[in-house]
């Protein structure tokens, strides 16, 4: 498929699973991997796993609402989405919701929650993983709303990856799989679909 890198994106929880560390660690051993990070924002120190994390290698941070467990506008998620931004660590936000999640994480993960985290923190770059999924079109006008989003296209069909490339800026949509709950060449064949009259894009 001509993959030759690929950004890998751990989410961790306030005890238990560390697996950001895990990532970094490993990371260190295979340079065709991008890392991000993960601190959750009930960790008792999100500064000190910050600063950890970005010296270990981390390339942004990966905040996930449904498996974490976690309120996109919560106070302390819009606090360390800032912290973020103070040290030039982009966010990969899951963005929006896949019709397959449980209720309470359908209501989590819903694009209006998006927008005060993403407003109050203008100097904090963010990734809106699957382009906000099934509500893309409610993610699509944060686009000119707020220059620091950036569209991600996992997960999207189709008619919904155009649309979003039709709408949004071409330097603020990157290209993602969310691989391994998507093989690679689905989004691969899509975007070549949707993109043949454009070489450039």
């Amino acid at each position: 498929l001509g993959i030759v890198s690929s950004v890998v994106l751990p989410f961790d929880l306030p005890v238990g699973a560390r697996n950001s560390a895990t990532l970094l660690d490993v990371a260190r051993s295979y340079p065709e991997l991008v890392p991000f990070g993960s601190v959750h924002p009930w960790d008792r120190d999100p500064d000190e796993r910050l600063d950890r994390q970005r010296a270990a290698g981390a390339a942004g941070m990966k905040l996930h609402p449904n498996g974490q467990f976690i309120a996109p506008d919560s106070p302390r998620t819009v606090h360390l989405c800032g912290r973020c931004g103070d040290r030039g660590l982009p966010v990969l936000f899951h963005c929006g919701p896949v019709g397959i999640e449980p209720a309470a994480a359908r209501r989590r993960s819903q694009v209006d929650r998006y927008e005060r985290t993403i407003a109050e923190n203008p100097d904090t770059t963010f990734v809106l993983g699957h382009s906000g999924a099934l509500q893309f079109e409610e993610a699509i006008p944060f686009a000119e709303r707020y220059p620091n989003t950036y569209f991600e296209l996992s997960c999207l069909g189709l008619s919904a990856l155009r649309r979003v490339i039709d709408a949004v800026p071409a330097d603020r949509i990157l290209y993602g799989t969310d691989w391994p709950f998507y093989h690679q060449a689905l989004t691969l064949a899509r975007v070549l679909i949707a993109t043949e009259d454009d070489p450039s894009l």
